[in-house]
């Protein structure tokens, strides 16, 4: 089956036209959606009026429903919001990102649907590290090899700032990623830094590291390899959550926002992510043996 589409822009994405996703869809329309959305990594159908099953189905598609996080332990769907008594996240900026990267296996993909959007402010910009990764110069990408990041989160923290090991509690959520991610499946290889959690490049010293994070913030947040998504009410908008990192503006909190977010798990994490790991505690840090003596 074909489902006709447009592109959204020359780095990610297409929108797909005409398509009612509060109806049941058929296999072949479910594989075409997952052909699409490997080839594009994101999904954007708009005009739709969705329930959360309506949702939880499409999103479905693309792998199970993750519910390790607290507001989906709570409910069929999370709500990002500053509106409603639930909603979480639901003011100010936030950097280049993949989320859940404090895990071992983060999410295999994100939905977000529009319930309610400020007349300005708050879109959602994207970045496709995989192309990042293609356009570094070949010197920075020999860099990137063999280092890693400490990613760490505190639900309990505060979530509109970086995260640091100062005041992050004992229980908090700590992963080690290498900052390059390779597709078992088709050798891509895409940057993996989530700057909003990510403490420090383990394998440097600490100055180091942060001129390397900030020299990557600029390459990931370069509009060629990006999109810049507009929200309308009626959005349901789905993406690849490894090889797009996405990042949002701020907008003037006097207006409501709501989006309904539906995180989908990754059920072949330990194959595509072989030599990530947890972090049980804080992660303490050693200097390169090169500058310990």
């Amino acid at each position: 089956m074909t489902l006709s589409t447009r592109a959204l822009s020359p780095a990610l994405g297409v929108e797909i036209l005409g398509l009612d996703l509060s109806q049941p869809f058929d296999a072949a329309t479910a594989e075409a959606l997952l052909d699409l959305y490997r080839r594009h990594h994101l999904l954007l159908v708009r005009g739709q009026k969705l329930e959360e099953d309506d949702q939880l189905r499409f999103a479905e598609v693309f792998g199970p429903i993750s519910r390790r996080s607290p507001a989906m332990q709570k409910a069929k769907a999370a709500y990002v919001s500053n509106a409603r008594a639930d909603g979480i996240l639901g003011d100010g900026e936030l950097y280049f990102h993949s989320d859940n990267t404090f895990f071992v296996h983060p999410l295999k993909a994100i939905g977000l649907y529009g319930i309610e959007i400020p007349p300005a402010g708050g879109d959602t910009l994207f970045s496709n590290c995989a192309a990042v990764y293609a356009a570094l110069p070949e010197a920075l990408r020999q860099r990137l090899e063999g280092l890693s990041s400490y990613q760490l989160f505190d639900y309990t923290g505060d979530y509109a700032r970086r995260s640091t090991e100062e005041g992050a509690s004992d229980a908090a959520l700590r992963a080690v990623h290498p900052l390059l991610w390779t597709d078992p499946d088709t050798g891509t290889r895409a940057v993996f830094l989530s700057e909003h959690t990510a403490v420090r490049i383990n394998e440097l010293p600490i100055a180091e590291g942060e001129a390397l994070i900030a020299e990557l913030r600029g390459w990931i947040a370069d509009p060629r390899f990006g999109y810049r998504h507009r929200w309308q009410p009626g959005d349901m908008l789905l993406w690849d959550n490894i090889i797009l990192q996405h990042a949002r503006e701020p907008f003037d909190t006097s207006h409501r926002r709501t989006l309904r977010r539906t995180p989908v798990g990754d059920p072949d994490g330990n194959r595509r992510f072989p030599h990530s790991r947890t972090v049980e505690g804080p992660l303490p840090y050693r200097a390169p043996a090169a500058l310990s003596a």
